[in-house]
């Protein structure tokens, strides 16, 4: 009797123990705002250790704006690069949600059984955001291909024309989505980006749009960055990962064909406040659009399908952040990190910033570059270095670079034991200058005075003296 209690004892502590550390269960359907909070939830509660859940904001409607992040690589360690996802900031493009929702419970699944699931999360930092408009997303209509309702946030304002724009005045006011975008990458260095949309089948790239005055007679354009390249590589290297896109066909025949799949978003069509324009300028992130479907939304017996052709694209694309050039830069005599120090590669008019950390990273193709380093109280910095096209392992190979930060040498010009002037101090020098000879020039008067005073009271002494004695 006591063997079969043992017996049972054991069994229910199995269960209890696959119960509490099996995956969450995730079916290929659409999961409405609660359903996916709670996904989420779960997922954050079975894999402590790889995942983080968190909220950057929330909507008119009260839903928040959850993230996932997923990542092994300790806290501690530096130069660990950030990548964001994100799905469904038009509400009424619904495959992108449910495609990096299968993409959350893929990697978490395969961490142990796949080579490229564990060196990502291992070197990598993922946050996925599958949801930027939930608002939307809850009055859509699945099976709706084309213009329908939800496309706009709650407050009828399309999302994706509501960011600060560099070419040209947004007047659009700002909404709680785009504010907690705005916030989420100031508070956050990312590195690289990718937001996914419907009713298209192309990866198209900054820029999206023109400065005031341009001529926009059709055909429009291309509107260039300075990492035109990257950009350029960075699409190609999704469409040509998925098995339909790279052959460029339209979906209607009301649009264009995109060679190789990928398209210059301003040639395309210009649009004012566009997101991934934003990254890139305001925040230095290098961000796409990916259109993965012709059907804006889909029905949930198509979710298997584009999950299947956009896999392998996604983990090819998360795997570019490892190609260029990441660092630190520090202070070359207390080697601590100097954070928001500005980098630019010279010949590139695009700027980035350090983080709190003093690390850095840019996302560059192979060849010989210049990095220019600027930081106040330092004397700036011009590095040579290489991106090699070379392997370790079959992974690519990221150049790593400390950069060490002589301070401003402050000179001092000596007189008689006494700095009258130090140099290289801007708007201070002056005004140490001026209280240093202001404080010889009192000195001198008070050496005069006493001198003076010594004189007179000499006189004074000997007058009365003989005064006093009769003369």
């Amino acid at each position: 009797m006591l063997v079969h209690s043992k017996r049972l004892w054991l069994l229910a502590s199995i269960f209890l123990f696959v119960g509490v550390f099996s995956s969450p269960t995730l079916n290929f359907q659409y999961h409405r705002y609660d359903d996916l909070s709670q996904y989420l939830h779960d997922v954050a509660a079975a894999y402590p250790n790889m995942t983080s859940l968190y909220s950057i904001g929330e909507t008119l409607r009260r839903h928040k704006l959850w993230v996932l992040e997923m990542s092994t690589a300790p806290d501690s360690t530096l130069g660990i690069p950030s990548v964001k996802l994100i799905a469904n900031i038009h509400g009424n493009e619904a495959a992108g949600r449910e495609v990096l929702l299968h993409l959350i419970q893929f990697f978490v699944t395969n961490y142990s059984c796949s080579e490229t699931v564990r060196w990502l999360l291992d070197n990598t930092r993922i946050h996925i955001l599958p949801s930027l408009n939930p608002d939307g997303f809850e009055v859509s209509v699945e099976g709706k291909c084309e213009v329908g309702p939800g496309r706009e946030n709650a407050r009828l304002v399309d999302l994706n024309r509501s960011f600060p724009d560099y070419f040209q005045n947004n007047t659009k006011p700002r909404q709680y989505e785009t504010q907690a975008i705005q916030d989420w990458l100031t508070n956050n260095t990312f590195v690289l980006s990718a937001s996914l949309h419907g009713g298209a089948l192309v990866a198209n790239y900054p820029y999206e749009n023109f400065m005031e005055n341009t001529d926009m007679t059709q055909p429009y354009p291309p509107s260039v960055s300075p990492d035109d390249d990257v950009f350029r590589h960075l699409a190609t290297v999704y469409a040509s990962t998925h098995p339909t896109m790279h052959l460029g066909y339209p979906c209607n025949n009301m649009d264009r064909e995109f060679q190789g799949g990928i398209i210059n978003g301003a040639a395309w069509y210009p649009l004012i406040g566009g997101m991934q324009d934003y990254n890139y300028i305001f925040h230095g992130c290098v961000e796409i659009t990916l259109e993965i479907s012709c059907c804006k939304y889909p029905l949930a017996r198509e979710l298997p399908a584009l999950w299947d052709e956009n896999r392998e694209a996604l983990l090819k694309y998360i795997y570019q952040v490892h190609q260029g050039v990441r660092g630190v830069v520090r202070d070359n005599t207390t080697h601590q990190p100097i954070r928001t120090a500005g980098l630019k590669i010279e010949g590139r008019d695009s700027y980035f910033r350090t983080t709190s950390r003093g690390e850095f990273w840019r996302i560059l193709l192979p060849g010989t570059y210049h990095l220019q380093v600027h930081a106040a109280g330092y004397e700036p910095q011009t590095i040579k270095f290489i991106v090699s096209p070379k392997k370790q392992k079959e992974h690519i190979t990221t150049t790593w670079l400390d950069v060490n930060m002589p301070p401003v040498v402050r000179q001092a010009t000596v007189v008689s034991d006494q700095v009258l002037l130090l140099t290289n101090l801007p708007e201070e020098a002056p005004m140490q200058h001026s209280t240093t000879t202001q404080k010889m020039a009192n000195s001198a008067r008070l050496n005069f005075m006493d001198i003076s005073l010594l004189i007179s009271g000499y006189i004074t002494f000997s007058v009365v003296y003989l005064l006093s004695n009769g003369c």
